[in-house]
């Protein structure tokens, strides 16, 4: 029978993820494919941006010193967006030009159509502009030569349209995790296939695992359902560790006979970082290391498996794509009856959050077992409880993370 040789606490466990991740290469990656990736470098202007004076309207460019209400302009040329007009303007002339059209030279403003008397071959100022009404001017965005982007920025898609307005077709982001997921257990059946047998349970964790690593911004895959055969394990990591940068199995890392993915890793080379942490949902969590791969072995329950995903994996991910937002929002919170603790270790207890006069305030969002999969669409935070306190009491501020940042605008 294999035993926990250590437990360590929750900050240590993060601290060694933290610090044994190593940042992933960087690669040109084309623009419409980088998403969620994070810049390498600075971004500098290639440009200014607009490159010229340009009109925020539809209307016409005139001399502001000829306006005046009620004076009638002749039209001598139009500009169109793309296409400058040939002529400039004069005394008591005007250009007739569309949104984005160049300023035409001579005119130091744009009357909106609405102001006149309508398009046509001249027309009558009813409003008159001042000097740069409705005149976008070059450079007043961006100036050729300054940085845009601080290196660190997750590309998104602002981002992507101010790289875009300074002609960049690529961007040098660290490269996407290739993130390989397993199940284990010769329970396991794949949902969708056929009915359950007794003793049976459909495979949750591989789907929801694999869901949450693309929705950090990674390429994720399950290769497969592995039953607990020796030689099908460890033919399944095998394959996974050659062909990943990160390594993500669920069951078979506690203490029972059949629980072989621990010491199959170890006969693969992975060599052990931690196993075990003074932590709920999550006691029997491992991670170790095999040359730049990172394998980390979550427990089977499905909500321990979720938990030490969002606290340990997703984080580890952010770090390798060079994100600096890889740890959750924290936020203080306080309940409004004594919380008890029973269990000896921190507790990431899942709560509901609103906010209130006095601040966050968290909610059990009830019975906190590790395969109550359903609490997890009504928890908005983990609310950290202990380790060394029997409980929290009432309105005692603690911290919390907090899953869905939606709630944080509220």
């Amino acid at each position: 029978m294999q035993l926990f040789e250590k437990l360590i606490e929750y900050p240590e466990a993060e601290r060694l993820v933290f610090e044994s991740t190593p940042r992933l290469p960087v690669e040109e990656t084309p623009l419409g494919e980088a998403l969620g990736l994070a810049l390498a470098q600075d971004l500098a202007a290639t440009t200014d941006s607009p490159p010229f004076d340009n009109s925020a309207v539809d209307g016409y460019a005139l001399r502001s010193e000829d306006a005046e209400a009620g004076r009638v302009f002749g039209v001598v040329d139009e500009a169109p967006a793309g296409r400058p007009a040939k002529r400039s303007v004069g005394e008591g002339e005007a250009i007739k030009i569309f949104t984005g059209g160049v300023i035409p030279d001579g005119a130091d403003a744009v009357v909106m159509v609405e102001n006149t008397s309508g398009w046509g071959e001249e027309f009558e100022l009813k409003k008159v502009p001042s000097p740069g009404d409705n005149i976008r001017a070059a450079g007043e965005d961006t100036r050729n030569g300054d940085v845009i982007l601080a290196a660190g920025t997750e590309v998104g898609a602002p981002e992507i349209a101010l790289a875009a307005t300074q002609g960049y077709g690529s961007l040098p982001v660290y490269r996407r995790p290739q993130v390989v997921v397993l199940s284990t257990g010769t329970e396991l059946v794949e949902p969708g296939t056929r009915d359950l047998d007794p003793g049976e349970i459909f495979d949750s964790n591989s789907y929801a695992i694999v869901a949450a690593a693309l929705e950090a911004g990674t390429d994720a895959r399950r290769l497969y359902a592995a039953s607990d055969d020796a030689d099908t394990l460890r033919a399944a990591i095998e394959e996974a560790l050659e062909t990943a940068d990160v390594v993500v199995t669920s069951g078979g890392v506690s203490v029972g006979e059949k629980d072989l993915v621990k010491s199959t890793m170890l006969d693969l080379g992975v060599e052990q970082v931690f196993w075990g942490v003074k932590f709920k949902p999550g006691k029997p969590l491992f991670y170790g290391t095999r040359g730049e791969t990172r394998l980390f072995g979550l427990p089977g329950n499905p909500v321990s498996a979720v938990v030490c995903f969002d606290l340990f994996v997703r984080p580890a991910l952010m770090g390798m794509m060079g994100r600096e937002d890889r740890r959750r929002p924290r936020v203080p919170v306080y309940f409004e009856r004594d919380v008890v603790n029973k269990f000896g270790r921190l507790h990431a207890m899942r709560v509901s959050i609103k906010r209130t006069e006095k601040g966050w305030l968290a909610e059990s969002v009830g019975a906190q077992g590790s395969g109550l999969v359903s609490s997890l669409t009504r928890a908005d935070a983990l609310a950290l409880v202990g380790p060394a306190s029997d409980g929290i009491p009432a309105g005692e501020p603690i911290e919390a993370i907090v899953l869905r940042q939606e709630k944080l605008l509220s």
